[in-house]
């Protein structure tokens, strides 16, 4: 009965009858084939010693028709199902302890195999500000030869992607869902975009909704195809430090990009820096630590046409209002599109605390900046 399935179906089944991040190669060590994984006993899977109870009990429902109707799906849909022994396997991926044994792909193959990989990761709910840092960042470093990847949310995940598709370069989103699940809907064009300039990948059955324990999963995921992961606008409890941390167990480096030392945005990722990531400013000063080690694939020349260029499309701060006096306009252009703080643009403006507080209620009164919680001030 089992001979009707070929062997990327037994390999759908063992790898998901494991559950994501299990050791895979060591459990085919002592088989041929998945196949043959299949077959054996429940008491040749135990004499291995390395699966828990709850997986040789998933093991012996032997549940080979989901695996079945998983690869058909991906049939129907022209996504791709790349395993641990493929080509197509990402390179850095493979050398990670929890390795995913399958991966299911919607777009090309050929851009899994890129070996100068870098990971941008941050907030959400970001800023105008961090959203344009991600995109020129993206966009410098896939036109520098560099593959871009994140995970396919909204804000620096999204910024990130459609950076590098602006340049003209290769990106990959990894997914905490299965493919054609019902997930973040606002994204779908966007997904569908990354696909057609690079791949949407996960491990997790087609179909397969989120759970509150799939993106740390996918995290590791993110960093492991990556040789630097790095982090855009991370606030204390960011899930992209959930990412970093992984970065730094899979001996992989980290950056984040420095931001107000008062802004809780940042508080993540200046502990960060704090704490021995990598301070970074530009794509250059990212790919600088593998012009040796991938001389052949990076292309600095043209990393500064590339943040000109973008400069153009990303949006950024809404014009000065007119009619504003010299000291007003100076104060107002210290605004971004976050929230700052009476202290810090005390320190930045050069004004005194009274002169200052003068200016910043007259541009309150004219409408253009408004009061915020905790003595903050914002661009209305």
């Amino acid at each position: 009965m089992s001979a009707a399935y070929t062997e990327e179906v037994y390999k759908i089944w063992l790898a998901h009858a494991l559950g994501p991040g299990s050791d895979y190669i060591t459990a085919m060590a002592e088989f041929p084939t998945a196949r043959d994984f299949y077959e054996a006993s429940e008491t040749e899977w135990r004499m291995l010693g390395v699966f828990k109870p709850a997986q040789i009990e998933r093991l012996s429902k032997r549940d080979i028709a989901r695996a079945s109707k998983a690869a058909q799906i991906c049939a129907n849909n022209s996504w791709h199902i790349v395993t641990q022994t493929d080509e197509y396997y990402p390179p850095h991926l493979k050398n990670i302890n929890n390795s995913p044994a399958i991966l299911y792909v919607n777009g090309e193959l050929e851009c899994l195999t890129s070996k100068l990989t870098v990971s941008i990761v941050g907030a959400r709910d970001a800023s105008r500000y961090g959203k344009e840092v991600a995109y020129r960042l993206a966009a410098s470093l896939t036109r520098a030869g560099a593959t871009v990847v994140s995970g396919g949310a909204l804000g620096i995940d999204s910024a990130s992607h459609e950076g590098a598709i602006s340049a003209g370069g290769k990106t990959v989103a990894v997914m905490g869902c299965g493919l054609g699940a019902s997930y973040l809907p606002e994204n779908e064009s966007l997904r569908n975009n990354v696909s057609k300039n690079g791949a949407v990948i996960t491990e997790y059955y087609p179909l397969t909704g989120p759970s509150r324990g799939s993106f740390p999963m996918r995290n590791r995921i993110i960093s492991g195809m990556s040789l630097a992961t790095v982090i855009v606008e991370a606030g204390e409890k960011s899930g992209s430090l959930g990412t970093a941390q992984h970065a730094i167990q899979q001996g992989r480096d980290v950056c984040a990009v420095p931001g107000d030392v008062i802004s809780s945005a940042y508080i993540g990722s200046n502990i960060l820096i704090a704490n021995g990531a990598r301070a970074v400013f530009s794509a250059a000063e990212i790919l600088s630590e593998y012009i040796y080690t991938y001389p052949e694939l990076i292309n600095f020349d043209n990393i500064e046409r590339t943040l000109a260029a973008t400069a153009k499309s990303v949006p950024v701060k809404q014009r000065t209002p007119d009619g504003l006096s010299e000291t007003h306009r100076k104060v107002y252009e210290l605004f971004s599109d976050t929230e700052i703080s009476y202290d810090t643009l005390v320190l930045k403006s050069g004004l005194s605390a009274p002169e200052l507080s003068v200016v910043l209620t007259e541009l309150e009164l004219e409408g253009v900046i408004t009061v915020c919680p905790g003595n903050r001030y914002k661009i209305v």
